[in-house]
């Protein structure tokens, strides 16, 4: 008997073969997880929540509306507190705080090291408005607020860097001061021709220099008799109210000669060193008062 050989070519053998296989293979990656998005590819990875400096979710750094220079780490919140009377100037007078007030739901910001977090103008907890940023990535950024029916800013330098931020600064607190301060007065420093005031000789007596403190504004003396009839005691004044909003500086003097003499202090809107205005819209905003003694 004559045996039969199997003539079937053997490539065709390899490729039915090399078909099993990956039939196997897709129902492996299909039909066994439910489908590729089940979980044979691998998901997206989320972006990670905002965070404090300290790592607690959804805290964030609160800077004082008077601060100028921020420095925060990136990938995480910060915000920006506007007390109340922060409509109310160096021009407003009398510091009472009934201006307008700073627009911050879309503020002016130059760099993509930071962004706005949409519609985080809520009202602090202490009756102002805090709006809240985001540290994106490591640069630099200006975030601008700007007051609402004026041109007036407040313009916020930002740097963003991988390593730990800066705490903020807190807003310097009322202070009582150790200086006896006589007899306190309530007319005081005012702009344009100044106040005035007259005392008896061998008085002590303090004036007020009251203003909203929230845009940011350093008062210091640059004009007053050391000697003369009314030295000024101290240029520390002792300070009352909120120390970040409304508040009255008292400057303490003593009436020991008969005569008149004249005090002023300039006001400097945002300075970076509290002396000298850097931009136009800083000298513009920046003011003299002054008041005039005489000693009877």
């Amino acid at each position: 008997m004559t045996q039969m050989v199997d003539h079937l070519p053997r490539p065709r053998l390899r490729a039915a073969a090399l078909a099993t296989a990956a039939a196997a293979l897709v129902a492996l990656t299909t039909g066994a997880c439910g489908g590729p998005s089940d979980c044979c590819v691998k998901a997206p990875t989320a972006s990670p929540s905002p965070t404090s400096p300290g790592g607690v979710p959804g805290a964030a750094w609160a800077y004082p509306s008077q601060a100028m220079s921020l420095r925060v780490r990136a990938g995480t919140d910060f915000d920006i507190v506007l007390r109340p009377g922060a409509g109310a100037g160096p021009e407003a007078g009398k510091g009472s705080g009934g201006g307008s007030r700073w627009q911050v739901n879309a503020p002016k910001i130059e760099g993509i090291a930071v962004r706005h977090r949409t519609g985080s103008a809520a009202p602090d907890e202490k009756g102002g408005v805090r709006a809240t940023f985001h540290a994106v990535k490591p640069g630099t950024a200006r975030v601008v607020l700007t007051e609402a029916g004026s041109d007036r800013t407040m313009t916020y330098q930002v740097t963003v860097v991988t390593g730990p931020g800066a705490a903020p600064s807190a807003a310097p607190s009322a202070t009582g001061g150790g200086l006896d301060r006589g007899r306190t007065l309530d007319a005081g420093f005012a702009g344009g021709p100044g106040g005035e005031v007259t005392v008896r000789r061998g008085e002590r007596f303090s004036l007020p220099n009251a203003y909203s403190n929230v845009p940011g504004i350093t008062w210091r003396v640059v004009s007053r008799s050391s000697s003369g009839p009314v030295p000024l005691l101290s240029d520390t004044p002792h300070v009352e109210g909120n120390a970040a909003g409304d508040r009255k500086d008292w400057y303490t003097f003593s009436a020991d000669q008969v005569g008149t003499t004249e005090v002023k202090l300039f006001g400097c809107y945002r300075c970076a060193d509290g002396s000298t205005p850097e931009t136009a819209e800083s000298r513009a905003h920046s003011e003299t008062r002054s008041v005039r003694i005489t000693v009877r």
